[in-house]
């Protein structure tokens, strides 16, 4: 999950292949279920049902779409840094989450929030680990012959 717009969030479907971090908006708006009235009503449609703790649980299906411009693709070549704090992130409310994973490039920084039962330190151990392969494969190998 990441926050925008100071109070706004939506989900994200992280996925990482050789070359990219792809992130994927798989479920929109998301809010704690509270209020009364027309506000209960309201924070009840945004709220995530299910099992809190399974990560599939905050995939919406029909928001899993590649064509949204909040979608993003950060090459792992413009990576410069991948760090993980596992401080809980203010807001969450009920939400279990595991911290916070932060993609740095040289232009802008993503705060990426580690939703349900999964490892923030193992996701941020698995980028990094991601981005040092794509930086030893895009290495200009020796010329042979060459002092």
């Amino acid at each position: 999950m990441e926050y925008y717009a100071l109070i706004l969030n939506r989900t994200y479907l992280v996925l990482v292949d050789g070359t990219c971090i792809n992130g994927i908006v798989c479920r929109g708006l998301t809010s704690i279920e509270s209020g009364i009235g027309i506000t209960r009503a309201l924070t009840e449609r945004l709220a995530v049902h299910g099992d809190l703790s399974d990560p599939s649980s905050y995939v919406v299906g029909h928001e899993l779409v590649s064509h949204n411009s909040a979608n993003f693709t950060i090459p792992l070549s413009e990576v410069t840094s991948i760090a993980y704090n596992p401080g809980k992130k203010w807001g969450m409310g009920y939400y279990p989450h595991d911290g916070r994973v932060f993609i740095q490039t040289r232009l802008r920084q993503r705060e990426l929030i580690v939703l349900g039962d999964q490892s923030g330190r193992g996701i941020a151990d698995l980028l990094t680990a991601s981005v040092e392969r794509a930086r030893r494969s895009t290495k200009p190998l020796p010329l042979h012959g060459t002092p």
